[in-house]
């Protein structure tokens, strides 16, 4: 899994010409990316990802998504049950994503559904192509964390600023 900004793009950032920081910077991103995605719910790296849903009809908050790998939920005898690809309808395209379909089969109560999916950007290009606010915030982040190891003002600051950057790609929950 490739990081929207590599180590060399970062080092750069940060003007570091030793290795001897190479371990704390590629954990900078790392943590940067994650920041970014748990703020946004956005995936900025093509993985699996498992949401669960409190019922059918509920929507995806992941984004992007390239493929809806696999749906499952417990039926009313308590038995998991994979349902079918013809027997839903995935709307991917855009944000929000859904699952759609005639009927939805009866779950047990107090069961959730999960949706195992193929989720994220599929290139660094990618996410900066969709917006070159995430990788500037992505950048911020990292410089923010290196210099500021502890997590004081400096990583607050650069935390404040990616938001600002970053809002408008919130998921907001009413």
């Amino acid at each position: 899994m490739a990081e929207p900004i590599s180590l060399e793009d970062a080092k750069r950032q940060l003007r570091v010409l030793s290795t001897d920081e190479d371990a704390f910077i590629t954990s900078a991103i790392v943590d940067a990316r994650g920041w970014i995605e748990n703020y946004t719910g956005l995936v900025l790296t093509r993985r699996e990802v498992v949401e669960v849903l409190p019922c059918f009809g509920a929507q995806l908050s992941t984004w992007p998504i390239a493929s809806i790998d696999a749906v499952t939920y417990y039926d009313t005898d308590g038995q998991e049950v994979v349902l079918q690809e013809a027997e839903y309808f995935a709307q991917i395209a855009r944000r929000p994503a859904y699952l759609t379909a005639g009927g939805w089969p009866t779950v047990r109560d107090g069961s959730t559904i999960e949706v195992t999916m193929t989720a994220g950007f599929a290139t660094p290009d990618a996410v900066s192509a969709f917006s070159p606010n995430l990788m500037r915030a992505m950048r911020v982040l990292v410089a923010g964390y290196f210099r500021d190891r502890e997590g004081g003002k400096v990583a607050q600051d650069a935390e404040e600023f990616a938001k600002a950057r970053l809002r408008n790609f919130r998921r907001w929950r009413v």
